[in-house]
């Protein structure tokens, strides 16, 4: 996975996009799927420390980031909290991930947002850090498997 700063007029449904999570002590990012009128899926642990201090519902898209978790809808800007956008650059390529081959092959667009659509509804299982977190859930929905480079060492 590349990467590299963008604007939202830069990129289509199905996107893989990505912010950096701020006041971490190393470089941690929060992923999900872009689908579309300003709209994002994506897949949010339990609450801990909220970054916006006045968790009130936003007006655009009626998201709470004190109560919604799990996978959820929202705006551009409540998936944002502020920060840069990035866009994940999918290579097609072989990857070598727990003693597995598997070609990373980038559905297509409408595929992807399907799927992100489709884990609105059912869910993706419980939140971890480590092995069922937002990157997972971004790459699942964007490739078909679950994987998340910041926690297998790099990207991919």
């Amino acid at each position: 996975m590349g990467q590299g700063q963008t604007k939202p007029e830069e990129f289509v449904p199905g996107a893989h996009i990505y912010r950096l999570i701020p006041n971490k002590p190393i470089d941690c990012y929060h992923h999900g799927i872009y689908i579309g009128d300003n709209m994002v899926i994506h897949f949010l642990g339990p609450v801990k420390k909220l970054i916006d201090p006045d968790p009130s519902e936003c007006q655009k898209c009626g998201h709470r980031p004190d109560t919604n978790r799990g996978v959820v809808k929202t705006c551009l800007d409540c998936f944002l909290v502020g920060q840069r956008l990035f866009i994940a650059q999918y290579i097609w390529r072989s990857l070598i991930f727990r003693r597995k081959r598997r070609l990373i092959h980038p559905k297509q667009p409408d595929e992807v947002v399907a799927k992100a659509n489709e884990l609105l509804k059912t869910g993706f299982g419980t939140y971890s850090l480590v092995g069922n977190n937002c990157e997972n859930f971004a790459s699942f929905c964007k490739c078909g498997f679950s994987i998340s480079g910041q926690v297998v060492g790099g990207s991919y």
